[in-house]
């Protein structure tokens, strides 16, 4: 990097050392974050192979144990059983099936039957839509338009690459 004092800008020669310092700067970055991911992959890849077979091991232990408690239902007293080192049961879950095909039929029917609480229903603003609207459109529903000069920059990294 060029520069390390802090100094008032007086030129537009001032400002383009600037952005080459800036455009150093984030090419050192981007190397430091490089090494990092390089670093990180590395480490999951490892803590993967090594979580491997003990995964392998409680998928095949909880196969087993699932086997024998469901063979063994009529033991257990109640929906679990305890053991000394943990406890195993049956919990009770259900679930609606609506048919794809009968989505509409199934909509009318809950707002014909007073469940219209059933129905999720959410209406929110396009903006992206409403910016393609004139200035006088805009203003007639209530909303305005925003306009502002907002400050950029990007620097060459090319032209300053080691």
């Amino acid at each position: 990097m060029t520069q390390k004092t802090t100094f008032e800008l007086k030129t537009w020669d001032d400002v383009d050392i600037c952005l080459r310092e800036i455009a150093e700067c984030e090419i050192s970055l981007n190397d430091i974050d490089g090494n990092m991911n390089i670093a990180i992959n590395e480490a999951k890849e490892k803590a993967s192979k090594l979580a491997k077979p003990i995964q392998a091991r409680i998928e095949t232990l909880e196969k087993l144990i699932k086997s024998f408690v469901q063979e063994n239902k009529s033991d257990i007293q109640g929906k679990s059983k305890v053991l000394n080192f943990g406890k195993v049961g049956f919990r009770q879950s259900s679930k609606v099936s609506i048919p794809t095909k009968q989505i509409e039929t199934i909509l009318k029917n809950l707002r014909k039957h007073g469940m219209s609480d059933c129905i999720s229903t959410k209406e929110t603003i396009n903006k992206e839509v409403l910016e393609k609207y004139p200035d006088k459109d805009i203003v007639k529903i209530g909303a305005s338009r925003k306009v502002k000069d907002n400050f950029y920059m990007e620097t060459d990294k090319e032209k300053v690459r080691r």
